[in-house]
């Protein structure tokens, strides 16, 4: 969409295309293997991706990733969290996803190597 037509476009036009992207990225489940992404990091789908635990992740920002894109770019989640997200009750996605994000974005502090003393 270009700026003209972004423009001239009414806002409850824009809107409603904004609620029909939504409901036809909720609508399609992306299969096994496919690559997810969200705010930089991404997760590869696994067996146990239910329709719920998709429909909770569209909520939070997550789409599949579109054939053109660098998946690269993107820092990939652990596969074993990625196992417990897929594997966990409903009340606990929200934990699971979180400790997640947290194992790939933390810090890690970095050693320097002490320097032989030249005397």
């Amino acid at each position: 969409m270009n700026w003209v037509t972004l423009l001239n476009a009414p806002m409850g036009e824009l809107l409603w295309k904004k609620k029909q992207d939504l409901r036809r990225r909720e609508a399609s489940k992306p299969p096994i293997g496919a690559t997810i992404c969200c705010a930089g990091l991404r997760m590869t789908v696994q067996a146990g991706l239910s329709d719920e635990l998709w429909s909770w992740l569209v909520g939070l920002g997550w789409r599949e990733l579109a054939p053109g894109e660098n998946r690269l770019q993107l820092k990939p989640l652990a596969t074993t969290l990625v196992t417990r997200l897929f594997d966990s009750q409903p009340e606990q996605r929200e934990r699971v996803l979180m400790n997640a994000i947290y194992q790939v974005t933390r810090h890690r502090s970095v050693k320097v190597p002490e320097r032989a003393s030249v005397s």
